[in-house]
């Protein structure tokens, strides 16, 4: 299932790659997606962000809220 990378509007973000990882990941543009370098990368960001860094991304949103707000958190737990 191919999921569609437009966008209203693009930014720029430069990667540098280690050989062996963009070999792989030209494979598998050619192989498994016949889609861009560019859309493969995009979709796989999509993926991440949507799933493990979601996660990641809410949980450092509560550490933070905790830390920032932690003593009037615990001055209602206690009411």
């Amino acid at each position: 299932m191919e999921k569609s990378t437009e966008v209203t509007k693009r930014e720029v973000l430069t990667v540098r790659l280690p050989a062996d990882l963009h070999e792989q990941l030209r494979e598998y543009k050619l192989f498994a997606r016949k889609a861009s370098i560019n859309d493969v990368v995009v979709n796989l960001i999509r993926d991440f962000l949507a799933g493990p860094g979601r996660t990641e991304i809410e949980q450092g949103m509560t550490d933070r809220a905790r830390k920032t707000y932690g003593v009037a958190l615990d001055k209602l737990a206690d009411m």
